[in-house]
């Protein structure tokens, strides 16, 4: 039948009515909401009330206790009816909206090890409950509650390695970022099984980074703030360990590494505390501590880290949807072990996912909703395995508008990349083993490529935006030196010097590329300028060290050097300058014990190994002697011929021809290879 529209719907009803059609259709519905009534009043009869002892507490004790108790994190507790009572309708509206517990990632493929995420059921449960008048129920049913251990929660620590000194924060201002260095007492190297930290005041630390510094340079940068610490987050020579994520989040309390994988922590290192802290009012000094457990297995497979990101953001005022994106080919094949994504508080949406050769995808993270202050590691309950070729990709979107509530610029104004929590990053962290452990070095040596780019593509970005930059200007010459580019990093680093007289660590750095071209005056100069500026700048006197010691002035040479050491005493290149101009005075035992202290400082330092190697032989130690001989022989050819020749010294010839035969392999002029080896082919 033709209905024509006229009236509305009025009329189509009528005319279907007349059809006579209506009349069933209306019997129909009459029986199905007869039926649903009849169904809801049954199960609203038959279904008992929502109570805390029985429903409520099982989900509050498993997900909410663990930070909402006496000592957690959380700012009331939740352990008791009283308590969770009279917050009911907040905690079935934070759970509704899925803010608790704070768990960021949405449900997808990969499930995360520590998931904090209620079921629906959980959460409807909840919403019962306060809808329903928060009823306590019958007592006899209430579980036990949870038990907490009142300290570390692995048992008591191996070692524990706290700040020197409290920090008192300020009453108010601007978020803190300030670093700390505190010796780990360790008689010989250790692998550490697990971390836990001990944050303090947990209202005050936002979120810390662990760093290792095995060369103890950050002493240097701490003995220039009179207060303890130093602003900033300089960290010398400090690091991650290799393929570790080394930090503490609200909500953390243990770090465990997944077996096979312990770190080492070198004897004698010292620990770098790099603390995001927030001012309150009355907070008492913070003073974090970290608890290490050990285990005397040795690490059986390597990580590496790689990252993903975009050091070149800005984003304009009042932009809703800004994004970035990133991607990066895995050479070889490789297993992903873990996730860490990092933006501030205009981050909004974050996804990673993987591209294969054949055009499949895969996604491993989703994060609908970033929140600044619940950020995290998120290690896959099982290894996600990609074969060569495999594409990771990441894609985060930013809103700089006011209608971001986390948005902190009112009105929103411009926001560039950079380590402040005002500014943003875009960073994603990936922690990946090679399937085959010969793969490490090819995988490292690929990433390298594009991590050197993406840095480099920073520094310039943000001297395009502003020429004096003085961070930028610094880290780009230094990149540059390293890339062999000393000319661009001459002229980077005289107008940084320009801007900023006093910058003792760019004086000194100018100076010693100087010293590179042979303009020994130029460098002199600069490196008194440097002396000047910072009068125990370690930097500074190991490169006037090595004017002097290229001058031929090894007593003048030797007082630089043990006042480079004496602000940071592992400083290998120092250890190694001193143990030179030592042997040239004659002392060669003293000379001796500063090269050992070189290597040990860094153990890949091949002109330390060889000239160890040498003083070893000269003594007659021949067996220790090739040990270092045999480190130092892939990079230098004069190792692999004096190894020849001191296994030649002890009967091993043929040793010995094998090493002078792959010695004229790669070098086939080296004349005095060429006469060895004649001498040792004689019957």
């Amino acid at each position: 039948m033709v209905v024509q529209w006229r009236d509305g719907i009025g009329c189509v009803w009528r005319a279907w009515w007349r059809a006579g059609t209506v009349r069933l259709l209306g019997r129909f519905v009459v029986l199905v909401v007869t039926l649903v009534l009849s169904v809801i009043a049954a199960g609203a009869v038959g279904q008992e009330p929502v109570t805390f002892t029985r429903d409520v507490a099982p989900i509050l004790f498993r997900h909410c206790v663990p930070c909402h108790r006496e000592g957690g994190i959380g700012p009331f507790g939740l352990g008791t009816y009283a308590e969770a009572s009279e917050r009911s309708e907040r905690i079935a509206e934070a759970t509704d909206a899925r803010a608790m517990p704070p768990w960021l990632p949405a449900p997808g493929s990969e499930r995360f090890t520590g998931e904090r995420r209620l079921s629906a059921e959980e959460i409807g449960i909840l919403r019962r409950w306060a809808d329903g008048g928060a009823e306590e129920g019958n007592p006899a049913e209430l579980p036990p509650p949870p038990e907490f251990a009142s300290g570390w929660q692995l048992g008591e620590p191996d070692l524990v390695v706290a700040m020197p000194e409290p920090y008192a924060v300020p009453a108010s201002g601007g978020d803190i970022f300030r670093s700390f260095v505190a010796p780990v007492p360790t008689r010989r190297d250790r692998f550490v099984r697990a971390l836990e930290f001990q944050p303090g005041i947990r209202s005050v630390v936002h979120h810390a980074v662990v760093l290792v510094d095995r060369a103890r340079s950050t002493r240097a940068l701490d003995s220039l703030d009179p207060e303890p610490g130093w602003a900033g987050m300089q960290s010398g020579l400090a690091e991650s360990p290799a393929g570790h994520f080394l930090g503490w989040t609200p909500g953390r309390t243990a770090l465990e590494t997944p077996p096979g994988l312990a770190w080492r922590l070198p004897a004698g290192s010292d620990l770098v505390l790099q603390l995001h802290l927030l001012p309150r009012r009355d907070a008492a000094p913070v003073r974090m501590r970290v608890g290490f457990h050990f285990t005397e297995e040795a690490p059986t497979r390597a990580s590496t880290r790689i990252r993903l990101g975009a050091k070149t953001m800005d984003i304009p005022a009042g932009e809703a949807d800004y994004r970035i994106r990133d991607a990066y080919r895995f050479p070889v094949d490789v297993e992903l072990l873990a996730l860490y994504p990092h933006a501030h508080y205009i981050g909004r949406e974050m996804r990673v996912w993987v591209q294969f050769e054949n055009g499949g995808r895969r996604t491993l993270l989703h994060i609908p909703a970033w929140d600044f202050d619940w950020q995290a590691e998120y290690r896959f309950e099982r290894p996600v395995a990609l074969p060569a070729g495999a594409r990771l990709a990441m894609e985060f979107r930013y809103d700089n508008s006011d209608g971001n509530p986390r948005n902190p610029h009112d009105p929103p104004r411009r926001v560039l990349y950079g380590p402040e929590s005002s500014d943003e990053m875009g960073d994603l962290w990936v922690q990946v083993v090679p399937r085959r452990s010969e793969d490490l070095a090819a995988l490292n040596l690929d990433f390298a490529r594009k991590e050197t780019a993406a840095r480099l593509a920073g520094y310039r970005f943000k001297l395009d935006r502003n020429p004096a930059d003085e961070i930028a200007l610094y880290g780009l010459a230094g990149m540059l030196a390293e890339l062999g580019e000393r000319a661009e990093a001459i002229r980077r680093l005289e107008t940084l010097v320009g801007l900023r007289p006093d910058f003792a660590l760019a004086l000194s750095e100018l100076g010693r590329l100087h010293s590179l071209n042979g303009n020994r005056d130029r460098a002199a100069a600069l490196f008194t300028r440097a002396v000047e500026a910072s009068p125990e700048l370690p930097q500074a006197h190991h490169n006037l060290g090595a004017l002097r010691l290229g001058e031929g002035d090894p007593a003048g040479a030797e007082a630089h050097f043990r006042r480079a050491l004496g602000g940071w005493p592992e400083f290998a290149e120092a250890h190694f300058g001193l143990g030179e101009a030592l042997a040239r005075r004659g002392q060669t035992a003293q000379a001796l014990e500063h090269f050992r202290r070189a290597v040990a400082a860094k153990p890949d330092f091949v002109a330390a190994r060889f000239r160890l190697g040498n003083l070893l032989a000269r003594r007659g130690n021949d067996e220790a002697a090739l040990v270092h001989f045999r480190a130092a022989a892939d990079d230098l050819p004069e190792a692999l011929f004096n190894q020849a020749a001191v296994l030649a010294r002890l009967g091993r010839f043929d040793e010995a021809k094998d090493s002078v035969r792959r010695l004229l392999e790669r070098h086939p002029d080296h004349r005095r290879a060429a006469e060895l080896l004649e001498r040792l082919s004689r019957p």
